[in-house]
């Protein structure tokens, strides 16, 4: 169930903020000019923000992506959304990072994401919600991305302080990240590659 999977993701990320160190928030990460305060800047808000999007109305427009990894393909178009936004999402960050204490960003996940995940279990998960502003989709899908996100920047965050991988975030998670991406990859391409039939590149799907 996609609420066991973002249960396991937030509660990794509440264990791994209570348990990095002083020198580990500054350390670089594998992306260039994140720190590890940085990435878990950027990760920090999507508790609150869940639960905000499933206590708003849902929006009075047609759902723009029915499932996610459509949405994220929109997302990575050449020159689109990810594209413009790649920058000013990583200066927010840093920006965010500088002005809020540690506590206040493992706050989210180990008092925050329990009560949106309490919420989330009485919700309709085929209601629609806003995402990012310029797409309606079930809120199903969106946690999906959640999800995601919360794995593959786990591992960012993880490449950097030298913990295992997949480490806790093994099981139902891993597998929902792994489908998704799978999933945003175009089908025929990946399949051909997987079983060897092709060596035309079919990787990134994301950036």
């Amino acid at each position: 169930m996609i609420i066991d999977a973002l249960d396991q993701t937030w509660q990794v990320w509440a264990r791994l903020g209570a348990e990095l160190g002083e020198d580990d928030w500054v350390r670089p990460t594998r992306l260039p000019s994140w720190t590890v305060k940085d990435v878990y800047t950027h990760v920090s808000p999507f508790p609150s923000a869940t639960l905000a999007g499933i206590e708003a109305p849902s929006p009075d427009a047609p759902v723009s992506h029915d499932d996610a990894a459509d949405l994220l393909s929109f997302m990575q178009r050449p020159g689109g959304i990810a594209e413009e936004t790649a920058e000013l999402l990583k200066e927010s960050a840093a920006a965010r990072s500088r002005t809020t204490s540690a506590d206040e960003l493992v706050e989210q996940f180990a008092a925050v994401a329990p009560r949106t995940i309490e919420r989330l279990r009485d919700t309709d998960l085929e209601r629609t919600v806003h995402y990012g502003g310029f797409a309606v989709v079930p809120a199903r899908e969106a946690l999906r991305i959640f999800v995601m996100e919360g794995v593959v920047h786990y591992a960012d965050i993880a490449a950097a302080v030298g913990r295992d991988l997949p480490g806790p975030m093994a099981g139902e998670a891993l597998k929902v990240t792994v489908r998704l991406l799978a999933e945003t990859a175009d089908p025929i391409a990946f399949i051909d590659a997987a079983t060897g039939r092709s060596d035309a590149p079919v990787l990134p799907v994301m950036r």
